[in-house]
């Protein structure tokens, strides 16, 4: 990581665990109820049991908890946090692609991309494998966690930006790494990483 990485490192492994730690808290909480089975992080999937894939990039997605009652899915339980770690924004430089980063708060769970530099005709190849590289292929078992990403949304067009939205579920630091080599690989100049109101 650039300039003082431990620093950089240590932050996103914070925010990182701000949210998992409240995931295993929802995952052993819910186990707790009579008469019901759990799985966490489950890919949607169709009726024949084939993951759905959806959205511009063609991707799947993850549930984080589906609570399962009489063998039947009873209920699809979303994490969130009521909060997220606060601090100054941080700017720096991308090593690999001299790709400039700025990093305000966010919410691993949810977290927005404002991608600047882009051509009309990108090639979103980069973003796409990155995703489904880190989705992973079969679901976790039932004592781990997944360690991939959840979501990624479809891109929406601002002024001279395009803006995603990207759950990391439990993917580790590593991922929000490459993702950067991914955004850098697509032709990108500068990425602003936070939570944003569209259109702002």
């Amino acid at each position: 990581m650039p300039g003082d990485s431990s620093v950089l490192g240590q932050l996103l492994d914070q925010i990182r665990d701000y949210y998992v730690s409240r995931f295993i808290v929802a995952i052993d909480e819910h186990s707790r109820t009579d008469g019901v089975t759990l799985t966490h992080e489950p890919a949607f999937c169709d009726a024949n049991g084939d993951v759905v894939t959806e959205g511009e990039f063609a991707v799947p997605s993850r549930a984080d908890l589906f609570v399962f009652r009489d063998g039947a899915v009873s209920e699809s339980i979303q994490i969130d946090t009521d909060g997220m770690l606060s601090f100054e924004p941080i700017a720096f430089d991308w090593p690999e692609n001299n790709l400039n980063v700025e990093l305000h708060p966010f919410q691993w769970n949810w977290m927005q991309l404002r991608v600047f530099g882009l051509k009309t005709d990108t090639d979103w190849a980069p973003i796409r494998d990155w995703f489904i590289g880190w989705f992973h292929e079969h679901d976790p078992a039932e004592d781990e966690l997944l360690g991939g990403v959840h979501f990624l949304s479809d891109p929406e067009y601002g002024n001279d930006y395009l803006q995603m939205s990207i759950d990391l579920g439990t993917a580790p630091v590593e991922s929000f790494e490459e993702l950067l080599d991914a955004i850098g690989q697509m032709g990108a100049t500068r990425v602003q990483i936070g939570l944003f109101e569209q259109g702002t």
